[in-house]
């Protein structure tokens, strides 16, 4: 009783859609059984262990801290831990204070985002009343340029309609989504997540039905166990055995080819093909299918999100380098997005004066203004055509702007460049 009093004091209260006309609020009775039939809100809980069909065991990335612990605690702030977790408030980025909680697509409609003892929700009202609130299940994206919501009905999963969009601290209507309307009709398959999670059962299929997953087995972000593989004869062993120090029951990226090291990655990041193998069966060291179809020296016609992989791979420094995976540049256990300088120095391991492969515009520009970025002037951030968002008020979408893989030269973005190192020079 003490739950419905207080949901029923909170839509008295909250009857006014931000500013603009009051809501008449009609289908109160059946709301407030909808929301106060869930359960309470959770701490989290750790990875769930699962055995797997071949008898090993996913045993969790806290199991990996008692050996690894630096790693491990470097890597809980990477994107990749971050792409998914628990609807609980610290990951959730959107906010729920009174009047910044309001997504509008018109007058009379709108999504409340609201925080009740029983977890939270994405209250829709429609024609100015109260419509359904739908609990979030899970949080999706690391919050560096967005997030997105997905929520449960049964053993489905659906996106909800309002996203959290970084650059506006925001909500905004969720990529793909009619501009005029809520919609939370939208599926999840289990490609999803297949690269927004470790692991995740996918309950046996019904004919034409959509995909249905086992809540107790959703492992959260992209995890040590997704890369390295399941630990669970890895952790046995070295448990018996202390004093063997050669890893053994696991998967070391060092000692797979380059073809090997690079799928691990484009299994997510080189976009969906329908001959890949679904992402939650891929096991690191398994490779996938690629289709040449980028022309070699001229700009791809591939988007900047999504296929990273395929823009790497038609830069000439990929294949003149023959060595490159994605690993050169990136260390995935160690947050460094937005690190310039940290990736520019890697690329002065091959681009040096000695090897006569430095900038050629270091004579005139100084190659000490040069050194601490590359990245602006040959992997610049461009928009996105496919990944865009429409903010509130706004009569156009606001596109995602990522950093191109294609690495080459880009006569605009030098040209800036060179204006600002000629313009803060000190060192000529």
């Amino acid at each position: 009783m003490r739950q419905i009093a207080t949901l029923f004091s909170w839509f008295l209260a909250n009857l006014a859609l931000g500013k603009r006309r009051t809501f008449v609020f009609l289908a109160i009775s059946g709301s407030i059984f909808f929301l106060t039939t869930c359960v309470g809100r959770q701490a989290e809980a750790p990875d769930p262990v699962i055995t797997l069909p071949d008898g090993n065991r996913l045993v969790g990335s806290a199991t990996c801290k008692n050996c690894h612990a630096d790693i491990y605690n470097s890597f809980l702030h990477t994107a990749h831990s971050l792409t998914s977790k628990p609807p609980l408030k610290k990951y959730i980025k959107g906010s729920f204070e009174e009047k910044k909680n309001w997504f509008h697509y018109s007058i009379d409609d709108g999504v409340r985002m609201v925080e009740l003892d029983t977890g939270f929700f994405q209250a829709n009202f429609k024609n100015r009343n109260f419509d359904k609130a739908y609990k979030f299940g899970m949080v999706i994206g690391s919050g560096t340029r967005g997030q997105t919501y997905l929520y449960w009905e049964g053993n489905h999963l659906f996106q909800l309609p309002v996203s959290y969009y970084t650059m506006a601290d925001t909500w905004t209507n969720s990529p793909g989504y009619p501009d005029d309307e809520a919609v939370f009709t939208r599926p999840i398959q289990a490609q999803c997540l297949g690269c927004h999670s470790s692991y995740v059962k996918v309950l046996p299929a019904k004919a034409h039905a959509q995909d249905e997953f086992d809540h107790n087995s959703v492992v959260y972000g992209i995890n040590c166990e997704r890369c390295h593989g399941a630990g669970g004869k890895h952790v046995d062993f070295h448990t018996e055995h202390p004093e063997d120090k050669q890893a053994r029951f696991i998967i070391n990226a060092a000692n797979l080819s380059q073809r090997q090291q690079l799928d691990a990655c484009a299994v997510c990041h080189s976009g969906v093909s329908n001959d890949m193998k679904p992402s939650l069966g891929f096991i690191t060291g398994d490779t996938i299918p690629h289709h040449n179809t980028v022309p070699a020296d001229s700009m791809p016609p591939l988007d900047v999100h999504g296929n990273q992989y395929g823009l790497l791979v038609a830069s000439k420094c990929f294949r003149v380098s023959g060595s490159i995976t994605c690993s050169t540049c990136h260390n995935t256990h160690q947050q460094e997005r937005g690190n310039t300088a940290l990736f520019s120095q890697r690329c002065m391991t091959c681009h040096t004066e000695a090897k006569g492969s430095f900038c050629k515009m270091a004579p005139e520009l100084g190659a000490a203004n040069l050194i601490s970025n590359c990245i602006d002037c040959h992997m610049p951030a461009k928009e996105s055509q496919v990944l865009n968002v429409k903010m509130e008020h706004e009569a156009n979408h606001k596109p995602a702007v990522i950093h191109s893989h294609y690495i080459s030269i880009y006569p605009d973005e030098t040209r800036k460049m060179v204006e600002i190192i000629k313009g803060h020079s000190v060192t000529r």
